[in-house]
């Protein structure tokens, strides 16, 4: 078994020293959670500690330094693999259009222009600035400069305002880095930037070239590449009828009268034309069925739903938090995979069935498959194939299997399917009507939440305080925490566990706090529960602000908060926080603090151990007769009549103080 020492990434396997570390996120080919791992070759714990130490440093170089640029052959080759990936979707889309009897249809090489100067759009002017295409805006002047009609600026506006928003998501910024690694680029701003400008002058370069892929269109009608034909975008798209004879056909692109800015905003003078707003050109124009071919409904490539949340969880913007849009992205990329599973292509293939399907999926799966990176990359079948490996590894053990999701997880996936679908269908595309009536698990009722829930009593938590981080430890290391010694230690490990006893906040509230979260007024110290730039809450009535418990002063915490300012940290419980990872503070603290609870309370131990804290504050203060008002205005939560409290509890003895 591998023995973990005090450096990191070192561990110990027999008599040899091995120096194992996570693989960072920047090499992004890479499977997520992938470890390294070499063989130092030694058994000499110094030497290991000596070498373990290089290469941590070694690491964090490779991580950190920028290298060299890309050069211009890199830069042609990068172009050329988008334009040419680009011009390979094109042309399946056109021979779907064409089996659909749509081959000589203006209106798609017409669709595939609008996109492509989007495109150019973003490829001269990058994606730092919002163009407004109005007035006297550049991109605007330099449309018009390059023959685009002036008819079609509303609709290239549409489309460039859709790229823009999946060019500011995460999952964009992704791809450029698994591209520029495929082109052994090295990762840096600079090189992300030029690649992200040549994708983009690739895509144009694609939808532009229209000569061969639309061979069949009679391009004197368009105005793009004609002299005659005014768009028409109606409910029910329909051939526009040729000029009639005696109309004066307008001059070519290269000699017409630039129309004014001003002209252009004020709207079309024929009250007759009417415009859509035009879906982004990344989703695939197919049509389902009859009927969303004769509407002019467009459908979505299941290979294109990532794309789509990237854009929901764009539109989302502050109202999702990191977590919630990782859990969104996860479930479009299972939805995806089932799909694909039974032959779905796109957004006009999906059934109820399907979603049906979905959720007997989720009864089939190992239950914690989300903590596994190596799951997390599974098929659909792949994972049910998993969970019936693991179901009959615990029936020969004679052990509860860990498979299928808690109705809880159920319900939270399916609402995130949910705000998928309508973002999907709210944008244009075609989708059947569905409903989660009789799959989605019940809501339990607040009884039921309440009997779930232990709620420890202030005797109950007495062992935790005589534990060896209060009462003197052997060392600050995580393993000799909880052997007796003459020691004791300020940090998050000896102050959080008695702020999550007075005052039972969530778990990431306190363990996120800041310096600048401490302040005093007329009634003395006190603790703001609010926003910061660690974390943020998780509601609005989350924001409160609460009194600093007299035990947590007479223990000196104001000493230790001076100290922790002093040193110039923004956290002030730093220790919950490494420059190498991104993980969450409360995770951090529940891997360090359950196992001194598990250490100190034995088989006494209860379940979703942190958390039953906040229960039994207010099951206490409910005993005491603290009104139900003030207890949630202390916890956080919404309830009628809430009013600005502060209590005080003694976690020992249980008396209660109470101010108004």
């Amino acid at each position: 078994m591998a023995v973990r020492h005090e450096v990191e990434n070192l561990i110990r396997r027999g008599n040899i020293f091995y120096w194992r570390p996570r693989v960072p996120a920047a090499f992004i080919h890479c499977r997520p959670g992938s470890r390294l791992s070499l063989s130092l070759h030694c058994s000499d714990h110094k030497k290991a500690q000596i070498l373990g130490r290089k290469l941590n440093t070694r690491l964090a170089e490779l991580k950190l330094n920028s290298k060299e640029t890309m050069s211009k052959l890199q830069l042609q080759k990068l172009f050329e693999h988008e334009r040419d990936k680009e011009l390979e979707r094109l042309d399946d889309i056109n021979t779907l259009a064409r089996r659909n009897g749509r081959g000589g249809n203006i209106e798609e090489m017409e669709l595939d222009l609008e996109a492509g100067w989007a495109y150019q759009l973003l490829a001269k002017f990058g994606t730092r600035v919002d163009l407004s295409l109005e007035n006297d805006c550049a991109g605007l002047t330099y449309l018009l400069n390059n023959g685009v009609p002036a008819s079609h600026v509303d609709a290239i506006r549409a489309n460039y305002r859709g790229e823009l928003t999946v060019a500011h998501s995460p999952g964009f910024e992704d791809g450029i880095r698994r591209l520029i690694y495929q082109f052994e680029i090295d990762d840096t701003v600079a090189n992300r930037q030029r690649a992200m400008s040549k994708i983009f002058e690739g895509r144009a370069a694609a939808l532009l070239d229209i000569e061969e892929r639309h061979e069949l269109v009679d391009k004197s009608r368009s105005e793009f590449t004609g002299n005659g034909r005014a768009v028409t975008r109606n409910a029910e798209v329909t051939e526009a009828e040729p000029p009639p004879p005696d109309s004066d056909p307008s001059p070519p692109p290269s000699v017409v009268e630039r129309p004014s800015a001003s002209a252009l905003t004020a709207g079309p003078q024929d009250p007759q034309i009417a415009y859509l707003d035009l879906t982004p050109p990344s989703a695939t124009s197919k049509q389902a069925t009859p009927k969303a071919s004769d509407a002019g409904q467009r459908v979505v490539a299941v290979s294109d739903f990532e794309q789509e949340c990237d854009k929901l969880i764009a539109n989302m913007g502050n109202e999702w938090t990191a977590e919630t849009a990782r859990d969104a992205k996860a479930l479009v990329r299972m939805f995806q995979s089932v799909l694909v599973e039974h032959g779905i292509e796109h957004s006009g293939q999906i059934e109820q069935y399907h979603i049906g399907l979905l959720r007997q999926h989720f009864n089939d799966i190992p239950t914690d498959w989300g903590r596994s990176s190596r799951m997390r990359v599974m098929s659909a079948p792949e994972l049910r194939a998993k969970g019936r490996e693991t179901r009959r590894a615990a029936e020969a053990s004679g052990t509860k299997p860990k498979v299928g999701l808690a109705a809880a997880t159920i319900r939270k996936h399916l609402g995130n399917l949910q705000h998928f679908l309508k973002h999907v269908k709210g944008h244009g595309f075609e989708i059947e009507s569905w409903t989660f009536e009789g799959i989605r698990p019940r809501k339990p009722k607040a009884g039921d939440i309440r009997q779930q829930q232990y709620k420890p009593k202030p005797q109950d938590i007495v062992p935790i305080f005589a534990s060896p981080i209060y009462m003197g430890s052997l060392d600050h290391l995580r393993g000799k925490r909880r052997k007796p010694g003459s020691q004791v230690f300020h940090d998050s490990l000896y102050y959080l566990p008695i702020l999550f006893t007075y005052l039972g906040p969530r778990r990431k509230e306190f363990a996120g706090l800041s310096v600048d979260d401490i302040a005093k007024d007329e009634d003395g110290f006190v603790i703001l529960l609010r926003t910061n730039g660690i974390r943020r809450l998780k509601t609005a009535q989350s924001k409160r602000l609460l009194p600093m418990p007299d035990e947590l002063i007479r223990l000196g915490f104001l000493d230790y908060y001076q100290a922790i300012k002093g040193l110039g940290y923004e956290a002030l419980f730093p220790d919950l926080f490494s420059d190498k990872t991104d993980n969450d503070p409360g995770d951090r603290f529940y891997d360090t603090f359950v196992p001194v609870m598990q250490w100190a309370l034995g088989e006494n131990m209860w379940s979703r151990a942190i958390h039953a804290l906040r229960h039994g504050m207010a099951d206490t203060l409910k005993q005491a007769g603290v009104s139900t008002e003030v207890i949630d205005d202390i916890s956080g939560r919404l309830s009628e009549g809430s009013c600005v409290s502060a209590c005080k509890v003694d976690p020992i003895s249980g008396v209660i103080g109470v101010q108004f």
